[in-house]
């Protein structure tokens, strides 16, 4: 017994100083960096957050499986504590037990079930390793660039804290000195293989089993201080310490010394954004050493996922590494080398990786402790040996994927864009087309250089005045409508605008907007890195608007935009300036006075047309498709999907003459579906795209499903939606930005969409719309999607609520007129027979006579045509 106790106690011992050596070191490493006094706010949230991120595993869970397998291996780390105090016990006594519960069945029960879950769930780890396999699946595998040797070694160091627990508690079951006599159910079964051996023999595999089992333990602590599984410790403290609600959002004031910096007279001794490891907060290292190399970050980047050299994780592994390998020159009391005295040509092309090395990681261009390790930039390109490459940092579309997944919250997007002010107001290192975009701003007061003269042209020709601000505001108007930079330049969001304000209009809400005095508010240039200008162009924004509500309180101080970026800006990031408003999405206005009543959607009628051949012209090969929803021709369309212009001697049938679907596929390459067609009035099959800053950064998911469920369309989600939607590219100031490697984001993004065969694109964006419409544009030319549009969520509302408004009585005049003229229409359809027989009178193969191109390209079988008479124009 004595031999035993003095064994266990001292192994215990020296390894505790191992451990309380290395959790020291750590300590005192993360406690160097720059101070952040804004994560001991919030107590109440952080409280929570430990019960629901921590303890319920909310984020793992999301992914079920795995999910499910940490849920049961961290309780398991939590149960199987109580098995240690009994083997610790009974080190000092044969038959311990935990004072007042040690005997219960229910505590035994637990613990055996647990066991078994711990088990379950690491063969359920190894599988999923192994189907992952990195080696094999390279990119496509979330665990490339991981550190696989030190998970298997986790692995296998769980497996026999599992199957040690179970033989040393059947050996006590055997011997009687187990504390429960029921509930225990695996280790009483155990045991039973052990029934019939001497006490003596009983007692020496006794002692070695908790030994084993102990020993077991201690190895493990020891494996989990010095590799990825500190996490084990350290994350329930980084989710403790989290932004809150999350890391999205607002971003984070430049700061020194913990209190923001004041721009026009800024500290000497400042850094202006991470130029090198020592420059990050305490939260920033810790976050760094959290990191669990799960890839759910990296599974979910649009950068990543398009062949881009960004993966989330490989970029906070490259700050921990560099981290580790510095940290003599930050805590340990070794000298700062010179810069100009470190040869760092002579490590150039030295590239030992240490098992995780992959060409995407740039800390990897030289691993190791040493001079060059000490003094190599912190962001540089292969030849400068950074350890974040350039390529790296300006992937990012800060469309906040990373940061949504990660189940540690590590706040990947905050330390991309800190490296970025750096580089921009530093070390004037950035994309050449982010110098246009800064003086556009710098100049113009918006990203597209446009003249603020012309930032009214959007509301030209509406059938009523958009009320302008004049000096002062009436005290009956509730909302400042913020156009926006894109509302106000770009042709597609002009007609977002113009929907929005003729919603508006119709639902009776008195709204002002700034016209000629509004100006960017300064979004791309601070998601771009360049705090400076964007500090500039935010006072200026502020300033205005303050002038605006001048003598308004708290809750009527209501801004209502188009763009969900000047939504976040406004609405979460002013209040760092000392702007204080009310933002709301349009998607979100709009939704309420839906429910309010305000505004009535009418569903469109089930069209009565029946299906119907397209007509093919076999000397252009051209066919007609139908006219657009506002009755315009599109022209023809070839019959490989392909579309033409509208040319006057190709001209297609009027738009009365609406012909639906070819035989088992429409025109567009989508295959027939009863409830839609663009060519008809009845439900259309609409995919919702879900902007980063609408959704992931502000959680607005629900207004905009449910307007374009109002106004009578079926909603179909894509694969990827809500939370885990991809970016369509334009984020992170990247819509100023050319895309040179990998696949353009927005062409994955509208291969997706299109998957799901839809009639119309819908989204809540301007710069969403731009990337889409691009992408789509660009598929259309390859005979795909043809006939699908891309339209905001305000403009299919606009025109469900049209649908239900009396038409003017010259409009129902023209009407009249227009349907006394189907007589003749039908008229000239039933020539179609005729010419049917002349064209089929050609031989194959043989060119076709002018006789025979008799048939107009509108023309079709005359029992199958769909004439003014039965097709109902979705503005009736």
């Amino acid at each position: 017994m004595l031999v035993r106790l003095i064994l266990g106690l001292a192994l215990t011992v020296a390894v505790g100083a191992i451990a309380a050596r290395r959790a020291w070191w750590l300590f005192t490493l993360i406690r160097s960096g720059q101070p952040d006094a804004k994560r001991a706010e919030g107590l109440g949230g952080r409280v929570r957050a430990q019960f629901v991120e921590v303890f319920g595993q909310r984020k793992l869970l999301r992914w079920s499986i795995p999910g499910l397998a940490h849920l049961f291996t961290m309780w398991g780390f939590i149960i199987l504590l109580t098995v240690y105090i009994e083997a610790y016990g009974a080190l000092f006594v044969d038959d311990f037990a935990i004072p007042g519960i040690g005997h219960s069945p229910i505590l035994g029960f637990l613990q055996d079930f647990i066991a078994v879950m711990v088990l379950v769930s690491i063969i359920t780890f190894a599988i999923m390793r192994v189907r992952q396999d990195p080696e094999r699946k390279e990119r496509s595998s979330r665990f490339y660039g991981s550190h696989t040797s030190g998970a298997w070694i986790v692995l296998f160091l769980i497996f026999n804290v599992v199957w040690t627990l179970f033989v040393f508690r059947g050996i006590e079951s055997a011997a009687g000195n187990l504390p429960y006599t029921s509930g225990a159910w695996v280790s009483i079964g155990v045991g039973q293989l052990f029934t019939g051996l001497s006490p003596s023999t009983l007692f020496v595999l006794e002692t070695i089993m908790v030994l084993l089992h102990i020993g077991v333990a201690l190895i493990f602590l020891v494996q989990v201080l010095y590799s990825k599984h500190l996490h084990i410790f350290i994350a329930p403290i980084n989710v403790a310490a989290k932004r809150l609600p999350k890391a999205l959002g607002p971003l984070q004031p430049l700061e020194h010394d913990g209190k923001p910096i004041d721009f026009e007279d800024p500290p000497e001794e400042a850094s202006f954004g991470r130029g090198k490891i020592e420059d990050f907060t305490w939260k920033g290292m810790l976050d760094f050493e959290t990191c669990t190399e799960c890839g759910r970050c990296q599974s979910q980047c649009p950068a990543w996922n398009t062949g881009k050299p960004l993966s989330p994780k490989l970029l906070i592994m490259d700050l921990r590494d560099h981290m580790l390998a510095k940290a003599p020159y930050m805590i340990g009391g070794k000298d700062m080398p010179d810069e100009g005295g470190v040869d760092m040509d002579a490590s150039l092309g030295k590239n030992e990786h240490g098992g995780h090395g992959v060409p995407e990681s740039g800390y990897e261009r030289h691993p190791g402790t040493d001079d060059v390790q000490a003094v190599r930039p912190l962001v540089g390109t292969a030849q400068q040996l950074g350890v974040i490459d350039p390529e790296v940092l300006w992937s990012c579309t800060t469309c906040g994927a990373c940061v949504e997944q990660c189940p540690v919250d590590i706040e990947h997007v905050d330390h991309i864009v800190d490296m970025r002010r750096n580089q921009v107001m530093i070390e004037s290192e950035f994309p050449g087309e982010l110098g246009v975009l800064f003086r556009n701003l710098e100049n113009k007061g918006n990203p597209w250089g446009q003249n603020n003269s012309s930032r009214m042209d959007w509301a030209k020709d509406l059938p009523f005045e958009v009320p302008e601000f004049d000096g002062e505001l009436r005290p009956e108007t509730e909302y400042l409508f913020f156009i926006g930079c894109a509302g106000a330049f770009d042709d597609n969001a002009k007609k977002t605008v113009r929907a929005t304000a003729e919603l508006l209009h119709i639902a009776g809400v008195d709204y002002v907007v700034l016209g000629k005095e509004e100006s960017c508010t300064g979004d791309p240039a601070r998601r771009s890195g360049n705090e400076f200008l964007f500090q500039m162009m935010a006072m200026q924004t502020k300033e205005m608007l303050d002038s605006v509500f001048e003598g308004r309180g708290p809750g009527t101080r209501k801004i209502v935009t188009t763009c969900p970026h000047c939504m976040n800006t406004l609405g979460r990031e002013y209040p760092q300036l000392d702007g204080h408003y009310e933002v709301v999405h349009h998607t979100q206005l709009l939704n309420q006075l839906v429910r309010e009543k305000k505004l009535v959607p009418v569903a469109p009628e089930p069209s009565p047309v029946p299906t119907a051949k397209l007509d093919i012209r076999p000397s252009t090969n051209l066919q007609y498709h139908g006219p657009h929803n506002d009755g315009t021709e599109p022209g023809l369309v070839k019959a490989n999907g392909h579309s033409t212009g509208s040319h006057p001697e190709d001209q297609a049938a009027p738009a009365a003459v609406a012909l639906a679907e070819k035989d088992g596929s429409s025109s567009n390459g989508h295959s027939n579906r009863p409830s839609s067609g663009h060519g008809g009035s009845g439900p259309k099959t609409v995919t919702y795209h879900d902007p980063c800053y609408l959704g992931r950064h502000n959680e607005v998911y629900t207004p905009p499903r449910e307007l374009v469920e109002a106004a009578g369309a079926v909603l179909k989600e894509m694969p990827r939606h809500a939370d885990r939607a991809l970016c369509c590219g334009a984020g992170g100031a990247r819509m100023w930005m050319e895309e040179n490697i990998g696949k353009r984001i927005n062409m994955e993004r509208v291969d997706e969409a299109i998957s799901t065969e839809p009639d119309t694109i819908a989204t809540g964006c301007p710069f969403c719309r731009v990337m889409l419409t691009d992408g789509l544009t660009e598929r259309q030319s390859e005979s795909k999607a043809v006939g699908t549009e891309v339209m905001d969520v305000s403009q299919m509302l606009l025109a469900a609520v049209k649908r239900g408004t009396p038409a003017p009585a010259a409009d129902v005049e023209a009407e009249t007129v227009a349907v006394s003229s189907v007589d003749a229409e039908t008229t000239a359809v039933s020539s179609v027979d005729a010419e049917t027989t002349a064209v089929s009178e050609v031989g194959e193969g043989s060119e076709p006579t002018p006789e025979a191109e008799t048939d107009g390209p509108g023309d079709s079988d005359p029992s199958t045509a769909a004439t003014s008479a039965n097709v109902k124009n979705p503005g009736e």
